[in-house]
């Protein structure tokens, strides 16, 4: 009932009458301990979302992504607490959908660039596969996440919300499965975002 009065009493959503809608491609790098597991950069990145405007600078909304971490190491010989050796060739495999409320605030009205930060917090949906030789052990875990991220967005028009979106971020992700604590990574990204009435 709360939030009903206050949407209905607050001028400048009646003056947005439309949604953002973002969609991009990124890069993630492990950082932290998930470097333990995986070096490499997820090179298969996407991210979208959807953001209602309060006012000309802030907007709420849901944002989800993709990430696919993929890292295979040389063969070697492994020691089990048993007295058992294995030589294998180890792969790890990662995969994160994280879903998010986000809150972004741009900095400047107007201008050709316009920078914005921006955070979100919600739930992040991961895959952790480890292969031993053809053996597996995967491990899927739902965990709560947060999100920072700055960038700047360029204007297509003076007269309209569509601008390209550039920026960097962090994201924390505790996934606490199997040994692996956390599933951190920091990422580029570059999209666009237009308005649909």
């Amino acid at each position: 009932m709360a939030t009903l009065i206050v949407l209905l009493s607050c001028p400048a959503l009646h003056a947005q009458n439309y949604l953002n809608v973002t969609v991009g491609y990124g890069v993630n790098f492990p950082t932290g301990s998930f470097k333990d597991y995986v070096t490499h950069p997820a090179y298969k990145g996407f991210n979208a979302g959807l953001a209602y405007p309060l006012n000309d600078r802030l907007s709420l909304g849901l944002s989800f992504g993709y990430n696919d971490y993929y890292q295979k190491y040389p063969r070697q010989t492994y020691h089990d607490g048993a007295g058992t050796t294995v030589s294998a060739v180890v792969s790890n495999s990662v995969q994160q959908i994280p879903v998010l409320l986000t809150a972004n605030y741009t900095l400047m009205k107007k201008g050709f660039i316009r920078p914005y930060v921006e955070g979100g917090a919600g739930v992040n949906f991961a895959t952790f596969d480890q292969y031993l030789g053809e053996f597996d052990s995967p491990h899927s875990k739902a965990n709560w996440a947060l999100k920072g991220g700055a960038g700047f967005y360029i204007p297509l028009s003076s007269y309209s919300p569509t601008a390209i979106k550039i920026g960097g971020s962090y994201n924390y992700a505790p996934f606490n499965s199997d040994g692996v604590q956390h599933l951190d990574t920091w990422g580029i990204e570059a999209g666009v975002r237009f308005a649909i009435h």
